[in-house]
């Protein structure tokens, strides 16, 4: 009698199975449910790191919010070093500057009817609030915008610099060709490249002298994201 109980059981698992599946798929929600997870970020300006918050809006759609933090600065800077100090100085450079951007999107996946699941192309378009801080490169005695060693006037370090810097505001956005690698429905990982451009009403004086300041600031973005999944499974 019990022989039999278990020989029903394993003949009808793979029918549960298939309309679980099926269930999951008629379901209009992503199987892969809520993620969230952090990224390392490369830019015009150098590394940052941001973190990523996602839930499924349909089969295909995801919510999502997305933050980082990393410095931003003009392309003309150069940098030099001095070979027998060792010492390094940024050409022309008047502030360093801190961006925080807040973003609210959207992320749609691309052909997945076409695809299988263990490589998910996505679009990605996010909006919000760019968080700057200005914090000065230079000691300036004399109030000339422009970095005068022979006066005595000398570069801050960074722990130096940050408590004398202000709070800017702006808006930015970006625009994101991605993909996440793997099927596993608990961790993630993925490649994505974009292009994020920052708006701020009141200009930046990123550079020294008399060099307009900056209203929009824009560069390309490659991440690699690391996360874990939770929510729906199949």
């Amino acid at each position: 009698m019990q022989v039999g109980k278990v020989c029903w059981l394993v003949l009808l698992l793979p029918v549960w199975t298939v309309r679980a599946q099926l269930a999951a798929d008629s379901s209009g929600i992503d199987p892969y449910g809520t993620g969230a997870g952090f990224q390392i970020l490369l830019t015009n300006s150098g590394f940052g790191l941001g973190g990523y918050y996602h839930r499924p809006a349909g089969r295909s759609l995801k919510f999502l919010l997305d933050f980082s933090l990393g410095s931003g600065k003009d392309e003309r800077e150069q940098k030099f070093y001095n070979a027998l100090t060792g010492a390094s100085y940024i050409q022309n450079k008047a502030n360093y500057l801190l961006l925080i951007p807040v973003q609210i999107g959207l992320q749609r996946r691309l052909w997945r009817e076409q695809i299988a699941d263990n490589f998910r192309p996505y679009l990605q378009l996010s909006v919000g609030p760019t968080f700057g801080w200005l914090y000065p490169y230079f000691q300036d005695r004399n109030g000339n915008r422009r970095y005068d060693p022979e006066i005595g006037e000398r570069i801050y370090d960074v722990f130096q610099a940050f408590p004398k810097g202000r709070l800017r505001t702006g808006i930015g956005g970006m625009i994101v060709l991605g993909a996440y690698f793997g099927e596993s429905m608990q961790t993630t990982q993925g490649l994505r490249f974009g292009y994020a451009l920052h708006y701020f009403p009141h200009p930046i004086q990123l550079l020294e002298g008399d060099a307009p300041p900056r209203r929009f600031l824009g560069t390309p973005v490659i991440s690699l994201t690391f996360g874990r999944l939770y929510g729906v499974r199949r």
